[in-house]
């Protein structure tokens, strides 16, 4: 009688399921990590163009506000303008990444 059995016994599917359960929990954390570093290499990106900006308006003569703190898409950046022993000026941008963890980038001027 069992000769003709052509489908699939429920034990098998079910464990079909958890295999490929099985599979995603272990991935898809890994990805969740991956996907997060992205958005903060995205963000420190952007704070590394903000700081040459200011650093070419800086060594251009105009002269660009000590401290400015902005927002863009949720994320604080605070901007440090200070000036060294010589007529060189050090610009930081300091902010939090979207990984809960801290950045700072840094340019020199004359």
């Amino acid at each position: 009688m069992l000769r003709n059995n052509k489908g699939y016994l429920l034990l098998e599917a079910m464990l079909g399921v958890l295999l490929i359960s099985a599979v995603c929990s272990i991935c898809l954390p890994f990805i969740y990590v991956a996907y997060q570093e992205q958005k903060a290499s995205k963000e420190l990106l952007y704070a590394m163009t903000e700081v040459d900006l200011a650093a070419a308006k800086n060594s251009e003569g105009q002269e660009e506000a000590t401290e400015k703190e902005w927002s863009q898409d949720g994320i604080r950046y605070e901007l440090k303008t200070r000036k060294g022993v010589t007529d060189e000026y050090e610009i930081c941008i300091t902010f939090n990444g979207s990984n809960h963890k801290e950045y700072t980038t840094c340019a020199s001027s004359y």
